[in-house]
């Protein structure tokens, strides 16, 4: 069945392209390559499309739904062929243009269907990105093709509306294509860019044959009819390919990443802004312009909102949620900075049995109680101080002037004690007064680590702030 399918689908589309844009073969051979041959293309593609959803999973009502899109375009062309091909008296619109029409529809809800089997929790930026690509196509395709078209649309209502239809499901299609793209990250793998390569390509090649039916700046001739063709054969070669790969949650937004979607979507607004300039623009150019434009907007405003969260995980701990090493080296430049009228002082800590308690109990425990105590450290400074973790068991607390050394020392050594079945934990620690011993934030935390690690080695418990200024802290001014 599918070897049969394979020589229909590949092998009729390689005759029609031959035939019409090689002119190898007789011109007897025209009519019978224009009709059976390209109807057979086309609604083996169908077939294909039908195996493919056959394989059932997730993916199964998305290609039942491209499927019957594709076999509604293919009825569409068989009806074609039997009724209307030379046939002067047609009436238009006529059944063929249902199939036709009912094309765009069917196809979009497979896609839709498709995205949803393949995307889940992605990154807002992944969605904007994707409705800022297909806002700025369909905005800068409905300024090109569609108000052509509508320009130069004549007769019954029902005949204008049947002519103006197609120009916007190719745009729409056009635009959905490319919005999906985007959403990949521009990386949509073999199976993905095989079904968007199709669908463009089917998008493609209608306005290109409508721009021709108006005499455009297009040249004449058959040569637009094995592009349908080559469109039919990307879709149904889906039968062969394995299922799409899962869409990339998260994405990546580093350098030009960020801002390469809406930086070439802000210069597409920009032109039709120029043409709107030179000419009447409709009601719907104007309308998806400042739609998408707002999205552009709200895209960077996500970005902005993204980068904050990205500097705000960087400069905290993501285990304590204290304060981080990088955090604690800008914070504390800033106070030796005005610690002239502001004095301060550096607090280290180091906990007292934690290797020990690691090794019992194992470090997923350890990572709890560093948890519960980093907690705990920075509940009980607040709010004269601000706790950080620098890293393992080590913590620093920058205290305000005007508070006593021992009762922060004291508030801070009791959130960091814990004691249970086979373990007691405690810290030690030392201060640094700024700037009355130390005038940089190296030097202020150099003086402090030598105290905590005198205390820790003689455990004088007794004055846990042996050598420290007291009055340099207790200053205030």
């Amino acid at each position: 069945m599918r070897k049969l399918l394979g020589a229909v689908l590949f092998g009729g589309a390689a005759i029609a392209v031959l035939h019409d844009w090689a002119g190898i073969g007789p011109d007897e051979l025209t009519s019978t390559i224009d009709g059976p041959i390209y109807d057979a293309v086309v609604l083996s593609a169908g077939v294909a499309c039908l195996l493919r959803a056959r394989r059932g999973g997730p993916e199964r009502g998305a290609w039942q739904a491209i499927a019957a899109s594709v076999l509604a375009w293919g009825a569409a062309e068989v009806y074609w062929t039997l009724y209307i091909e030379g046939n002067p008296t047609a009436p238009y619109p006529s059944p063929a243009d249902l199939g036709y029409l009912g094309f765009y529809p069917l196809a979009i809800a497979g896609l839709v269907l498709l995205v949803r089997a393949h995307a889940n929790r992605l990154d807002p930026r992944l969605w904007l990105d994707g409705a800022l690509a297909g806002l700025g196509t369909l905005a800068l395709g409905a300024a090109l093709v569609f108000e052509f078209v509508a320009d130069r649309t004549s007769g019954s209502t029902l005949q204008v509306v049947t002519t103006l239809a197609y120009p916007l499901g190719d745009v729409i299609l056009l635009a959905l294509t490319v919005g999906l793209i985007a959403l990949t990250s521009w990386h949509p793998g073999r199976t993905w860019t095989l079904l968007l390569a199709g669908l463009a390509t089917m998008a493609f090649a209608d306005v290109a044959y409508t721009l021709q039916s108006y005499e455009a700046t297009l040249p004449g001739g058959d040569w637009v009819e094995p592009v349908y063709l080559l469109a039919a054969v990307l879709i149904g070669a889906e039968a062969w390919q394995p299922e799409a790969t899962t869409i990339n949650p998260d994405g990546r937004f580093d350098g030009l990443r960020e801002v390469i979607v809406p930086a070439i979507v802000a210069v597409t607004m920009v032109a039709l802004v120029v043409m709107q300039y030179f000419a009447h623009a409709s009601a719907l150019t104007t309308a998806l312009w400042s739609a998408t434009m707002l999205a552009v907007v709200g895209r960077l405003a996500l970005s902005v909102r993204a980068n904050k969260h990205l500097l705000e995980q960087v400069r905290t701990d993501p285990l304590t949620g204290l304060g981080s090493q990088s955090r604690l080296r800008i914070d504390l430049e800033a106070h030796c900075e005005r610690a002239v009228t502001e004095p301060l002082a550096v607090m280290l800590l180091d906990l007292n049995g934690f290797k020990r308690y690691n090794d019992t109990f194992g470090h997923p425990a350890g990572d709890e109680m560093l948890e519960r105590l980093g907690g705990q450290l920075g509940e009980a400074v607040k709010p004269e101080g601000i706790a950080y973790r620098t890293g393992g068991d080590e913590f620093v607390v920058l205290i305000e002037g005007g508070v006593d050394p021992a009762v922060m020392a004291k508030r801070a050594a009791e959130a960091l004690t814990a004691r249970g079945s086979g373990y007691d934990l405690g810290a030690s620690w030392g201060m640094a007064a700024v700037p009355a011993e130390a005038d940089t934030p190296s030097a202020a935390m150099q003086l402090a680590d030598v105290r905590m690690y005198a205390q820790k080695e003689s455990r004088r418990l007794s004055d846990p702030l042996l050598g420290f200024d007291r009055e340099a802290l207790q200053q205030r001014h």
